[in-house]
């Protein structure tokens, strides 16, 4: 019984002070695939966040550049990321726009109270993220909490 005990305390503070996050990676052929990762709740996780998609696990793939978060803002249910242009110079066409998918999927995946991102780039508005994107507005979650890349892939092919 006294084990019992042990474990359960073990267990409940574990969900007390851990957040579980989803990171969506790609493969090859670019379709989603999710690992789950414990975080502790006193951590950066947002920091952690980008860092793990920085760094996928052997087998998959991110276009999420290194050191690409300068900072972020909650402002009630709205989040401002400010992002590096040195990491991003280097994205073009298609590493932009599936930058930005695999971006805002996993931020609206993990943080469920937000309804919109908006996006600047050392710590000034600019019109697009690199050169292709409109940033100029802002990224809600209506449109950005669904997989969109998928469809865009099979569209490419010309596939419905």
């Amino acid at each position: 019984m006294r084990r019992f005990v042990v474990i359960l305390v073990l267990l409940m503070s574990l969900c007390l002070f851990a957040i579980r996050l989803r990171i969506t990676y790609f493969t090859d052929d670019f379709a989603p695939v999710q690992v789950e990762t414990n975080v502790d709740k006193s951590e950066d996780v947002m920091g952690i966040l980008f860092e793990k998609l920085a760094n996928p696990p052997d087998g998959l793939k991110t276009v999420i550049p290194k050191d690409v978060l300068n900072a972020y803002f909650f402002v009630e249910t709205a989040l401002v990321l400010d992002l590096k242009s040195s990491a991003l110079r280097l994205l073009d066409f298609d590493r932009e726009r599936y930058f930005l998918h695999q971006v805002l999927f996993n931020i609206f995946d993990n943080y469920k109270a937000l309804s919109r991102v908006y996006i600047i780039v050392d710590g000034k508005r600019r019109e697009t993220l690199v050169n292709f994107v409109d940033t100029r507005y802002s990224f809600p979650k209506e449109i950005w909490s669904s997989w969109p890349v998928e469809t865009f892939e099979l569209e490419a092919r010309g596939e419905p």
